[in-house]
């Protein structure tokens, strides 16, 4: 799923939004919490960067040394970091993750111990609050963006991230939001099966089967699109 939205053009442009921002560049450092197969720390080390994969995803960081052999990669959970402050100017960033924390206020304390003075958090995570999904039948609509909400543990964690930074001390605070707009859907591709690349419709609604498969008829039809916001944070020490 991760490589299918490292594709969606909204994020590939927050993205580079987050490093234009934050000034990222040979004299930097980035730590990429949640990194995931490190699609983020390429694009830093392609502008001269130094880098850190985290992830608590063994598979994942198996794959960042596939792809960069030799890259650092650390195994932590993001409450638990194995670091103290930086002083290089650095970039602490996690992406989609804090969705899915018990405690989203203890992570965010915990990325922000280790940001230097001079550093930036970047934060970004998805607003399923806003999440739709197009059909004739309305009452299928809502039904679908309903188990969307339930899906993640912080559905609406995303329209704070602004307030939670600027408490944090964050100096700078600069936000965006992000429309991902996903039309293309072949359910007759096994790869597809679950949902479109990036969303997997039968994880996020199990018990809505003959839901999905409605959309999978109008995806079949030429008529599926939905939409989710993603929304960016980034604050300075």
């Amino acid at each position: 799923m991760m490589r299918a939205t490292d594709a969606w053009p909204a994020v590939r442009e927050l993205r580079e939004w987050v490093l234009t921002i934050t000034g990222v560049g040979p004299a930097s450092r980035v730590l990429d919490v949640g990194s995931g197969p490190g699609t983020f720390s390429r694009l830093a080390t392609g502008r001269g960067a130094r880098t850190v994969d985290v992830d608590f995803s063994a598979a994942m960081l198996d794959e960042v040394r596939r792809v960069r052999p030799g890259a650092p990669v650390v195994r932590a959970a993001i409450g638990q970091l194995p670091f103290r402050p930086f002083r290089a100017p650095t970039l602490v960033r996690v992406e989609r993750v804090l969705q899915w924390a018990d405690e989203p206020g203890a992570a965010l304390r915990e990325l922000w111990r280790i940001v230097p003075q001079g550093g930036w958090l970047a934060v970004t995570d998805t607003d399923w609050g806003h999440f739709t999904v197009e059909h004739d039948d309305h009452a299928l609509s809502a039904r679908i963006a309903a188990a969307a909400g339930s899906w993640v543990r912080q559905p609406r964690l995303a329209t704070e991230l602004p307030a939670r930074i600027w408490h944090l001390g964050a100096a700078g605070v600069e936000h965006r939001t992000d429309v991902v707009v996903i039309d293309q859907w072949d359910p007759d591709d096994p790869a597809q099966h679950a949902g479109p690349p990036g969303l997997p419709l039968r994880s996020i609604a199990p018990d809505r089967p003959d839901d999905v498969d409605a959309l999978a008829a109008a995806a079949r039809a030429g008529r599926f699109r939905a939409t989710l916001d993603l929304v960016t944070v980034v604050g300075r020490r």
